[in-house]
């Protein structure tokens, strides 16, 4: 008997969407529908998925949707269906109007919600609304598994937020709950070693042994490597790259001290007293484990020329393009960084229309090409670059189309042969102003605005605007992107502002790169091989596919003189 071929499900479904068609009642042809549509779905079919989705939105003429005459609970599986769909495709304007809209009918349907708002939210880049809603749902849960998937989830969450931020969560947290977990994660990710923060985890743990975290601890929470013994510091502390070299080693050594690092020694080599090669080599005779360092970027080329077999974690990077050692990790305060900040803020604001200013340095058109690169979605109306702080005023008046607005006036009088009474108006398809330009600059910039009828215009602007000693009202509005270390750097701060002076001023990001050279060296296995983001001083770190660390820093807006950090500014 021959054998019989196994019937194909997509063709099966394929012919039930036939019949639904035929069908004569709406409400019956919208249940078909979605029968067909969930189990297209559960076979990955999403192309089809989504034209069904979009034949079940239709209108006929004058007639509802078939969607509109699902009963709530079927509607509620089919708004589902669309969400999962765009948190997928990462569209984040239709995944809000989701979840404005999803109405879950009982108990069940509530909890399925639940864990697909957080997983839209997490796509969104809202990843402390993911964390508060996968909390409140481990609330709920009493399935050991499902405790530990939540767990996992929220930790996962946890580990992209900022401790400043993390500590200011637990201090408005609406439960003892939710606030013991934003307190295991600001003191856990406080510790720059390994060592500090399992001691971190078990004191917590003994103040909340019932705490879901506590009962089914995240894998992170269970694994931890061993702190390296001996670690190698390659920076220069004398010479003319002397100051900032001895900036990042004060930070690192600050970091050391903090920690109470008794068990392990420390070695800093003065890459300008000698070669790289000469340092690396005695490093290595010496007992170094990890290798931090150099500083410059001529340094790291020929470190990276030497195929170190120890980890490096060089404290700069190489030009785009440029194979490096397998070994090597390229760490530094690039203003790229700050660029991909400002992109990913426009498009989480839905901000579609922007005016952007740059300067000739060349940090700030390395900062444009990345903006430039990185919009999505939005359109740049307007551009102007400051060759010279007398002529900002003009530039931004060219760029908002104020001159325009003046010669049409002119063109009227001219036609009718009299004067008019005129007040020139800027362009009115600008949502935001982005300027890629220094605080000498931006202190010209904020009047000039002002002048032009575009002072309510919010201003996105990266650190290098509040650099220096900039008297900060004059900047009042400024949302900037900023590292951490800037607006609080926690106890670590606290416990050596006196002692290290370059902890604070214009060595200030030198010192903080220490700090987190520090904490990389110690945390090597949850950044290479668990690939989690690490909560640093310099912003929240993570290790790229190309050997570079990413930084996702802070928003701040200067209020009343200060800065204020602006927790929703990303979201």
């Amino acid at each position: 008997m021959p054998e019989q071929t196994p019937p194909d499900p997509l063709a099966a479904i394929e012919a039930d969407l036939r019949r639904a068609q035929a069908t004569g009642n709406d409400a019956q042809r919208a249940r078909d529908y979605l029968r067909s549509l969930e189990r297209l779905r559960e076979l990955g079919e999403t192309r089809r998925v989504e034209q069904v989705v979009q034949r079940m939105l239709a209108k006929e003429s004058g007639k509802a949707a078939l969607a509109d005459t699902l009963d709530p609970e079927s509607r509620y599986r089919f708004d589902a269906t669309r969400l999962e769909l765009a948190t997928a495709a990462g569209n984040n304007h239709e995944i809000h109007g989701l979840l404005a809209t999803l109405d879950p009918q009982g108990p069940a349907q509530m909890r399925h919600s639940m864990d697909l708002r957080a997983e839209a939210l997490a796509v969104t880049g809202d990843v402390t609304g993911s964390a508060r809603m996968l909390m409140a749902l481990a609330d709920t849960a009493s399935d050991p598994a499902t405790v530990g998937r939540l767990s996992t989830a929220i930790w996962r969450q946890l580990t992209q937020v900022p401790v400043i931020e993390l500590r200011a969560r637990a201090a408005s947290a609406s439960t003892p709950t939710e606030r013991a977990w934003w307190m295991l994660a600001s003191q856990f990710n406080e510790a720059v070693t390994s060592r500090g923060q399992i001691n971190q985890w078990q004191a917590w743990r003994n103040r909340h042994p019932d705490h879901p975290a506590a009962r089914h601890p995240p894998p992170s929470l269970r694994q931890f490597a061993r702190d390296p013994g001996q670690l190698a510091l390659l920076v220069p502390v004398t010479g003319d790259f002397g100051p900032p070299g001895q900036a990042v080693r004060d930070g690192f050594l600050a970091a050391y001290l903090h920690a109470d690092g008794n068990a392990q020694r420390i070695q800093v080599y003065d890459t300008n007293a000698m070669s790289v090669r000469a340092a690396y080599d005695l490093a290595v005779q010496q007992g170094a484990e990890v290798i931090i360092g150099p500083l410059q970027k001529e340094a790291v080329a020929a470190l990276s020329a030497l195929a170190p077999t120890l980890p490096v974690i060089a404290l700069n990077q190489l030009d785009a393009g440029v194979t490096t050692a397998d070994t090597m990790i390229q760490f530094s305060l690039a203003i790229e960084d700050q660029a991909s900040a400002i992109a990913e803020v426009l498009a989480a604001q839905e901000i579609e229309r922007i005016v952007l200013f740059d300067s000739p340095a060349r940090w700030s058109g390395r900062a444009r090409a990345r903006l430039v690169d990185e919009l999505d979605g939005v359109e740049t109306v307007g551009f102007g670059t400051f060759h010279r702080l007398a002529e900002i005023t003009n530039v931004v008046g060219n760029a908002l189309h104020i001159n325009e607005s003046q010669t049409r006036v002119q063109e009227i009088e001219s036609l009718l042969g009299r004067t008019l009474e005129f007040a020139p108006r800027r362009r009115d398809d600008v949502d935001a102003v982005v300027a890629l330009i220094d605080a000498d600059e931006f202190l010209s910039l904020k009047p000039a605005l002002d002048f032009h009828f575009a002072g309510d215009l919010p201003v996105f602007a990266p650190s290098t605007a509040t650099l220096g000693t900039i008297d900060l009202s004059r900047l009042e509005g400024l949302r900037f992107c900023a590292m951490p270390w800037a607006l609080d750097a926690g106890d670590l701060g606290e416990s050596v502002y006196e002692a290290f002076p370059a902890s604070r001023g214009s060595y200030a990001s030198l010192f903080a790169l220490g700090v987190d050279g520090f904490r990389l060296a110690n945390q090597l296995d949850r950044l290479t091989v668990r690939r989690e983001a690490i909560p640093g001083s310099t912003g929240v770190l993570s290790l790229g596919e190309d050997g570079r660390i990413r930084r996702s820093l802070v928003w701040a807006e200067v209020i009343g003189g200060r800065l204020v950090p602006m927790w929703d500014a990303a979201n």
